[in-house]
């Protein structure tokens, strides 16, 4: 081989080696002093084992990078509260079940869309009345939205005016019963 081809095919392997390096990220600064963001935990939640890793923003940074420069998965973040277990900013342990279940989940959706349904307001505040005995002034559409996140037995129920003597727009108190009378 003559240094001519010797030295070409030098320059083609510095050339393929730079445009290497090029195609991957570099990775951000290392994780250094207690800067606000480099001190924010983070939680990382393994589905085979469940297990959870508490650990810094800016490792998880450090590791996804060198997974990425190993062709392999990043590290996906989950709720910090399955990591409420974990005792410090960083370590490994059991995860802890989730804080809200499918079933809230749902029943929040549920009071939504009943907050969201159409009502014709007659803006004429009348009196209403629940199974506790407390009585207020309301109009209709304010007490068909507040009950939405009430449970059936303790509903806003029309009341006869009497029961709301005495009391202000949109104030809680007490209903009013009304005296016996007694006939002779």
């Amino acid at each position: 081989m003559s240094k001519l081809s010797i030295c070409i095919l030098l320059v083609i392997l510095a050339i393929a080696s730079t445009q290497a390096d090029g195609n991957r990220r570099p990775c951000p600064g290392r994780c250094t002093g207690y800067s606000q963001s480099d001190g924010k935990s983070v939680c990382i939640r393994d589905k085979r084992t469940n297990t959870c890793t508490k650990l810094r923003a800016c490792r998880l940074r450090e590791r996804n990078c060198a997974r990425r420069a190993s062709g392999l998965e990043p590290l996906k973040e989950t709720c910090i509260t399955r990591c409420r277990r974990i005792l410090g900013t960083s370590g490994v342990g059991q995860c802890a079940p989730r804080l809200r279940s499918p079933a809230a989940i749902s029943e929040s959706k549920r009071i939504r869309e009943c907050r969201r349904r159409p009502c014709l307001d007659d803006k004429l505040a009348t009196c209403w009345k629940n199974q506790q005995g407390s009585c207020r002034l309301q109009t209709r559409c304010e007490a068909q939205r507040r009950n939405c996140s009430r449970k059936p037995g303790n509903q806003w129920v029309r009341a006869s005016r009497w029961s709301c003597k005495g009391a202000e727009d949109g104030r809680v108190r007490k209903c009013w019963a009304r005296p016996l009378i007694v006939k002779d």
